[in-house]
């Protein structure tokens, strides 16, 4: 029975075979998932072969591109760049007021 090092030291990210952080999680899902393709294509009576066949590509293509996520993003890239594009590009402000009172004291209001 082979032995998989889960490696924690202080304040360093858990890692598994190279993969860092929550990027675990999302190859646990994809696993899953692929576990809910086989058991449903062979529910439906699909032929074994092509069951497994859509299985092994469904797992290594969600394997590939979970590794290749961990290898662009990192550990905590994929939530900046999911931040990144939620934030608007420019601020527009329509109205001179919020310039008129950039020196006001905030204090001062009631």
């Amino acid at each position: 029975m082979p032995i998989y090092d889960l490696n924690r030291g202080i304040n360093k990210p858990v890692e598994f075979k190279g993969l860092v952080g929550s990027n675990i999680y999302f190859l646990a899902a994809g696993i899953g998932l692929v576990f809910a393709l086989f058991v449903t294509c062979y529910l439906l009576g699909l032929p074994l072969v092509l069951t497994v066949l859509v299985t092994f590509l469904a797992g290594g293509g969600i394997w590939a591109g979970v590794f290749a996520l961990n290898r662009r993003y990192g550990e905590h890239g994929l939530m900046k760049a999911a931040a990144r594009r939620s934030s608007p590009k420019y601020i527009t402000n329509r109205h001179s007021r919020l310039f008129q009172r950039l020196n006001e004291d905030p204090t001062s209001r009631a």
